[in-house]
């Protein structure tokens, strides 16, 4: 297989060279028809994949069976009194992507439009891979999808010399499964776990790795009705509008599959090797259930002062009623006297002080008002200078509160008996926060070939949030309540200065300077008085480019933009040797962004288009107060990596013309080392494409297209499980009416 993809990019590039080489006007096309309506295009494609089948799709967002029917489609029908019906549409089946609209539109009365369109996004629920042992455990079938669905009717009513009133209602449906970025625990990672007399486990063998599942099920229905009207300088637009939200969605877990702590335990009078006694299999069901019923009403006005000065302003309200109910049904399997069993929240009971898994139920309801305004100006005091300055301001008040039954069974291994536990706990939450940002945004171009620009907003909120907690102590299996109160006060600041100059007709240069101040300030009362947290992180940065054109046929676009973080933390409850006044510095962050793009035509035969991007990544996750032997399980975050691309196109008779394209992407930020201490992250990845394509016009409504190519992809970050690769193909034909 490696030989073929070589021989396969050996021959694009010498294909290509050769193209290059092609003399000026020795293959010139007349210009390919483009149709714009009253055209239908035919497709089928597919590809040949060996390995995961489930990481292509996720990848490339492509069917594993090919997709065949129509890709695109169009009609505009004249009917009578100057009426217009549009249809368009798409059927793709495989990729399961389907679209029928309608709209018809009818001159100085308005549109009425209804169409239908559903789209598959497909997932890979493959779980984590652990390279001690080389573990990969896909524990359910990995191929999963998700189909997105919306009906819309919308319309306009505009009649001349009236408000145009605007309507628009949609019913959008997401159903299907998809992976989580929670994952389950496991110890069958490799890691020896010892047992017996003078033993000593230097290593954890638990790792996060098992796949997680959410099975979607969601429904949202949305309309508003608008109106727009001009009185002499004034346009103003009223609104109205609704939403109904109806979600039923279940996350199911699983934990230490494949595990059992048998009963007796063994006994070793020196240390050894019994990975039996890991764990005790647990499977969690978290159902969860979201019912809203919302609505919204708004009103702008933009008013043209003169010919200088522009105002402008709204409001709007929104108010909304949710109910919530959530069930996590927790089932633990426990080797006992008894043998093995399962139990509905489940736990060794070794003493009074047992930590316990439980069962959760609980149902609740919350309610929110938002209010939100802004007014500002444009001014214009000259034809150079353009200033726009505006004030948001908002107050978001949200409560709420449900009710929690708990309950667990603890397990007596020695007997088998059970002690089963109940309680209720109720919930309850409170929260007012009222933002302000100014803005101003300013233009000036009275410099000969060049424009300077700035932009500047100052986000201020005061929030008060409440929270009261009635829960179960895991330990004693008794109510705890905690009453958390938090004065919130956040500044956000951002500010961008930059200049665009035509140097000469052949150079352009771009510069732009941009920072953002961040600062969160938790002072608790309540329970938690005196504990207070401030969160701070500054971010700075350039974006340089240059776009040269050292001849009429070649045009050079670079780009670099680099991007620094500092941020600060201070805790009243930090005390550890290094931290001044509870204050630590961590989280530092570096971007560089190097990129270039050439686009060279060669001939008018020939052209050829090359973009390259390198990125240097890093997050420091290690904080440099810390020191000892917890220093070995924090790791600098990288996420460095390469991209590229290129295209030729050319002429081969006067009417079929050709593409070569090739992609290419490398990331090797995976530590393999890591996982003795931790779960190995970043990701390191190889990946390329190259293909061919043809475009034949068959006669001036008939065009003919096809392409052939090969994927390679390598995912080290998986252990190589999730690597795939494979030929490519794709044939439409296009014909106008």
């Amino acid at each position: 297989m490696k030989s073929f993809t070589f021989a396969l990019r050996t021959t694009g590039l010498a294909a290509g060279l050769a193209f290059l080489s092609v003399p000026v006007g020795a293959a010139e096309t007349d210009a390919l028809p483009t149709f714009d309506t009253n055209y239908i295009t035919f497709s089928a494609g597919g590809a040949n994949i060996n390995g995961s089948k489930a990481a292509y799709q996720a990848k490339t967002a492509n069917a594993k069976t090919g997709a065949l029917g129509i890709e695109d489609m169009r009609f505009d029908y004249d009917l009578k009194d100057s009426s217009t019906l549009t249809v368009t549409g798409r059927a793709l089946a495989g990729q399961e992507d389907y679209l029928l609209n309608f709209k018809l539109a009818k001159d100085e009365v308005g549109s009425v439009e209804v169409g239908y369109k559903t789209f598959r996004t497909f997932y890979d629920g493959a779980g984590g891979f652990f390279p001690i042992g080389n573990v990969w455990l896909p524990l359910f079938s990995r191929p999963l999808y998700v189909d997105r669905g919306q009906l819309a009717l919308q319309g306009t009513i505009a009649l001349p010399n009236a408000p145009v009133i605007s309507f628009k209602y949609t019913h959008s449906t997401r159903d299907g499964r998809k992976d989580s970025t929670t994952l389950g625990d496991t110890n069958l990672t490799g890691i020896p776990i010892y047992a017996g007399t003078g033993s000593v486990n230097p290593l954890s063998a638990t790792r996060k790795l098992l796949p997680t599942y959410v099975d979607l099920n969601e429904k949202n229905d949305a309309w508003e009705i608008s109106a727009r009207h001009t009185m002499g300088n004034t346009t103003a637009v009223v609104s109205i509008g609704g939403n109904a939200i109806e979600n039923l969605n279940v996350r199911e877990m699983q934990q230490n599959i494949g595990e059992l702590a048998v009963y007796p335990a063994f006994v070793f009078t020196t240390p050894t090797v019994n990975n039996l006694r890991a764990g005790s299999p647990r499977r969690t069901t978290m159902t969860q259930r979201h019912e809203e019923e919302g609505y919204h009403a708004s009103a702008t006005f933009e008013t043209m002062v003169n010919d200088q000065i522009t105002l402008f302003g709204g409001l709007q309200y929104h108010t909304a009623d949710v109910e919530i109910a959530t069930s996590r049904q927790l089932t633990a399997t426990i080797a006992s006297a008894t043998g093995v069993r399962d139990y509905a929240g489940g736990f060794t009971n070794s003493g009074p002080t047992a930590r316990a898994p439980y069962h959760l139920v609980a149902k609740g309801d919350m309610e929110f008002n938002v209010l939100t305004g802004n007014v500002g100006a444009r001014f214009n005091p000259s034809p150079n200078l353009a200033i726009e300055a505006a004030l948001r301001g908002e107050r978001w008040e949200d409560s709420g509160k449900n009710l929690a039954n708990y309950s667990s069974q603890g397990v007596a291994l020695a007997t088998g008996a059970v002690t089963s536990y109940a309680s209720q706990g109720l919930h309850g939450v409170d929260n007012v926060e009222k933002p302000w940002t100014p803005t101003v945004d300013v233009r000036y171009t009275g410099i000969k070939n060049v424009a300077l620009y700035a932009s500047w907003e100052y986000r201020t909120a005061k929030q008060d949030e409440h929270v009261r907690y009635e829960g179960l102590n895991g330990a004693t299996k008794a109510n705890e309540l905690d009453m958390i109160g938090k004065n919130i006060d956040e500044t956000h600041s951002n500010a961008t200065i930059g200049l665009a100059w035509t140097v000469n007709p052949a150079l352009n240069l771009r510069a732009e300077l941009f920072t953002k101040d961040h600062e969160n300030d938790f002072a608790g009362y309540d329970d938690v008085l005196g504990r207070n947290y401030v969160l701070n992180y500054d971010i700075s940065g350039t974006k340089l480019t240059a776009v040269v054109k050292p001849t009429n046929t070649v045009n050079l676009t670079s780009r670099y933009i680099l991007q620094q973080s500092k941020a600060a933390i201070f805790h009243s409850g930090l005390t550890t040797t290094g931290v001044i006044n509870g204050t630590v510095d961590g989280n530092d962050s570096t971007r560089h962004s190097f990129s270039e793009g050439i686009t060279w035509s060669v001939s008018k035969a020939v052209y050829a288009q090359v973009n390259g991007t390198v990125v240097f990544d890093q997050m420091q996750t290690m904080y440099p107060w810390i020191s000892g032997i917890a220093k070995r399980n924090f790791r600098n975050a990288d996420n460095n990596y390469v991209t590229g691309d290129a295209t030729v196109g050319f002429s081969i008779d006067k009417k079929t013309t050709g593409t070569l394209q090739a992609t290419y992407y490398r990331a090797n930020n995976f530590d393999a080392e890591y996982a003795a201490v931790g779960m190995p992250l970043g990701a390191s990845a190889k990946e390329s494409t190259i293909s061919v394509g043809v475009k034949h016009k068959l006669s001036e409504k008939t065009l003919l297209s096809g392409k052939l190519g090969y994927i390679d992809s390598k995912d080290a970050t998986r252990g190589g499980f999730a690597d795939f690769s494979g030929p490519l193909a794709y044939l439409s034909v296009q014909h106008a009416f």
